[in-house]
C-alpha cells in the first residue's frame, strides 16, 4: 500500500506542477461529433480544451502549448488531448483473510480527432476519431486492479471503479463519423464503444464523474466492450431522435500484447444490437438535458474459454436535466433477463443528483437497488458520494465513498464501504 500510496502521489504532483502554469489559455475544440455522450472522444476532446477561469491556483496558462494546439487544428482539422488519471480504492471488508483490501491503478490516454470532410461548412462533416489506451495496476502484473476488487476481492457483485482495469497499450477506439442531412442524420462505423452512445447520462465519465457501477451504466444491461460496429442516429424533429446499433456481442478480450482487436464474434454472426427513442429539448443540450427508451438484444455464442452464454434483452430507460446552471439530477431504470457475459442484473434502478459550482468543482451522490441474476441471494443496494476539487483549470482531486447493502459474494457481511482518491490531468 505505502508503494501505490508513492506512485499515486508522485503522479499528482507532477500534475499539479503542470497544472500550476495554467489557467485561462486553453485551446478552443468544437465538439463535432453529432450524437454522442460526454464519454465520446468529440466530447472529452472539447470539455478537456475549454477555456476555464477563477480556480484555486491563479497562475497564467502556458500559453505556447494551448495556443499551438488551437492553430494546428486550425490548419489541420485534428485535434488531440493527453489526460493521466489515477485511482486509489480501498474497502472496509474483504471476501476472506487471504484477500486484499486495496487496489489502485492509472490511465493513460490519447485522444483525437480529425476532420477532413466539410470542415469549413460546419454542415454534414466526416471525421476520424481515435482513442489510444493504457491501463495498469500500480500493485503490478496478476494484481487485482480497482475495476474488479468487488468481484474478486471484497464480494460486492458489480464494479466500484469502472474502467481502472489491467491491460496493455491499445487502440480502444477507431472509428468513422459521418453527418448528413444538415446534421440530422449521423452514422459511426468502426471500433466503437456503445455505451458512448446508448442510454447514458450527463455525470457518467469515470475519471471525471461517479466510478461505481451503481451511477454510471445499467448493469441489467449485457453491454459489450469496445469493438466493431456501426451506430446510425437520425433526428425527425428537433426534440425527437432515433437510434440504432449493432456491434460485436462481446467486443475486444484484452489479450495482452494487442494493439488492435475488433472482437471476435462479428464474423460469426454474433451480435449487440439496440434501438433509442428519446427526447432532447435542443440536439446541443443532449449532454445535459435528455429522456430516452432502450431496447437491446445479445446473440448468444460461446466465450473465449468455451464456455456457452444465453442470448439476453432488456430495456433501459434514462433520464437526466441540467437546470439553473447548477443542478443535475437524474433517474435511470432497466430490467433484463439477465443474460449475458457483462450483465450483472435482472433489473437494476439508480437515482442521483450533482451540483456544480462556480468554480466548476461537482458534488455528485447517487443511490441504486439492483437485483441480481444469481439465483437466491439478496437485492444489493448502493449510494455513492464524490465531490470533485478542480484545482487549476487541468488538474483535479476527486475524494469518494461508496457504501454496499448486502453484497453478494461477502454474505457474512451485511455492508462494505470503499473510500477513494482520483487525479487527472488534462493536456
Amino acid at each position: 500500500m505505502k508503494k501505490q500510496l508513492l506512485i499515486f502521489v508522485i503522479s499528482l504532483c507532477f500534475a499539479s506542477a503542470w497544472g500550476q502554469e495554467e489557467q485561462d489559455s486553453t485551446s478552443t475544440y468544437n465538439n463535432e461529433e453529432g450524437f454522442g455522450g460526454p464519454k465520446t472522444v468529440g466530447a472529452q476532446l472539447q470539455i478537456d480544451n475549454q477555456p476555464k477561469f477563477d480556480y484555486r491556483i491563479p497562475i497564467k496558462v502556458t500559453k505556447p502549448w494551448y495556443d499551438f494546439k488551437t492553430n494546428f487544428s486550425k490548419e489541420t482539422g485534428i485535434e488531440f488531448g493527453i489526460n493521466y488519471t489515477s485511482l486509489i480504492i480501498a474497502s472496509t471488508e474483504t471476501i476472506s483473510e487471504e484477500n486484499t483490501n486495496n487496489a489502485s491503478s492509472g490511465v493513460f490516454d490519447f485522444q483525437a480527432g480529425w476532420t477532413f470532410l466539410n470542415r469549413k461548412k460546419g454542415k454534414n462533416t466526416g471525421k476520424i476519431f481515435v482513442k489510444i489506451n493504457d491501463r495498469h495496476s500500480y500493485k503490478g502484473p496478476g494484481s487485482t486492479p480497482p475495476m474488479f476488487h468487488g468481484l474478486n476481492e471484497s464480494g460486492y457483485y458489480g464494479l466500484p471503479a469502472t474502467g481502472y482495469r489491467d491491460y496493455s497499450i491499445r487502440m480502444l477506439e477507431l472509428n468513422y463519423q459521418q453527418a448528413l442531412l444538415d446534421n440530422h442524420l449521423h452514422f459511426v462505423v468502426g471500433k466503437v464503444d456503445v455505451t458512448n452512445y446508448f442510454n447514458f447520462h450527463g455525470l457518467i465519465v469515470p475519471w471525471q464523474h461517479f466510478i461505481g457501477y451503481g451511477a454510471s451504466v445499467i448493469g441489467s444491461v449485457n453491454w459489450p466492450d469496445q469493438g466493431l460496429g456501426g451506430i446510425v442516429s437520425i433526428r425527425p424533429t428537433e426534440k425527437l431522435y432515433i437510434m440504432g446499433g449493432l456491434a460485436d456481442v462481446r467486443g475486444d478480450v484484452f489479450r495482452d500484447g494487442e494493439f488492435l482487436n475488433f472482437g471476435d464474434q462479428f464474423q460469426d454472426g454474433n451480435f449487440w444490437k439496440a434501438v433509442e427513442v428519446g427526447y432532447v429539448p435542443s440536439f446541443g443540450e443532449r449532454y445535459f438535458k435528455k429522456i430516452s427508451i432502450m431496447y437491446w438484444n445479445s446473440d448468444a455464442y460461446t466465450n473465449i474459454n468455451g464456455i456457452d452464454v444465453a442470448s439476453g434483452q432488456g430495456i433501459a430507460v434514462s433520464a437526466h436535466w441540467f437546470f439553473a446552471e447548477r443542478f443535475i439530477p437524474f433517474a435511470r431504470f432497466g430490467i433484463s433477463n439477465g443474460n449475458g457475459e457483462n450483465a450483472f442484473y435482472k433489473a437494476d434502478v439508480q437515482i442521483g443528483h450533482g451540483y456544480r459550482f462556480l468554480n466548476y468543482d461537482i458534488l455528485g451522490i447517487s443511490l441504486s437497488w439492483n437485483q441480481p441474476n444469481i439465483p437466491d441471494v439478496k437485492d444489493q443496494i448502493t449510494a455513492e458520494l464524490f465531490y470533485r476539487f478542480n484545482m487549476t483549470a487541468h488538474f483535479e482531486l476527486t475524494p469518494s465513498m461508496q457504501f454496499i447493502s448486502n453484497p453478494t459474494f461477502n454474505p457474512d457481511n451485511n455492508s462494505l464501504f470503499y473510500f477513494g482518491m482520483r487525479g487527472r490531468i488534462t493536456l
